[in-house]
């Protein structure tokens, strides 16, 4: 990287912090909290498409799902799996994330969460690394248990790929059906 790019670098880290740090304050501050779920499960699935920037192989085709328990009414806990796909890279994250939920409407609900776990990606040479996905969501209940929504992640790693594959924050973005 040439010492020119450095700082457009650290601009773009520093604005993503700045509307990270934003975001996640107007939710806390404006928002009732939510019941644990919608339907009055002690469980949800999530499944959702949409796209990984900044991978290995630039941008992928994304597909993520997720299990979340309820322990206590306003948090959840469980496993995501997040899945990365172009015509040459083939990548895997899995990741333990806790959700705090909020009550924007009776049936448009906000979350906030963060996790860790481990990516592994397979393009010009196989590397696997530690994941960080830290980020929000918003879903509409249509009906009494079914859901749709939106959730953005940026996914802190240290993935090395070979010449020119290595990565360090994945900003994901994928729509999807709750249930």
């Amino acid at each position: 990287m040439r010492v020119s790019n450095i700082g457009k670098v650290n601009a773009r880290r520093s604005s993503v912090s700045w509307l990270i740090g934003l975001t996640t304050a107007c939710l806390l501050l404006h928002a009732q909290p939510s019941e644990a779920q919608h339907s009055g499960r002690w469980w949800a699935l999530e499944g959702g498409l949409g796209f990984l920037a900044n991978t290995p192989d630039d941008t992928a085709f994304a597909m993520n799902m997720s299990f979340d328990g309820f322990p206590a009414k306003r948090f959840s806990l469980g496993p995501l799996l997040q899945l990365g796909f172009t015509d040459d890279l083939v990548q895997t994250g899995l990741s333990g994330q806790g959700k705090m939920w909020f009550d924007l409407d009776s049936n448009l609900k906000a979350s906030v969460q963060a996790g860790v776990g481990f990516v592994h990606a397979d393009f010009q040479s196989d590397d696997t690394s530690f994941l960080i996905p830290v980020g929000a969501g918003l879903h509409y209940w249509v009906t009494r248990d079914i859901g749709l929504g939106g959730t953005f992640l940026l996914n802190f790693t240290d993935l090395d790929t070979g010449p020119g594959g290595d990565t360090n924050v994945m900003p994901g973005l994928t729509f999807g059906i709750r249930y």
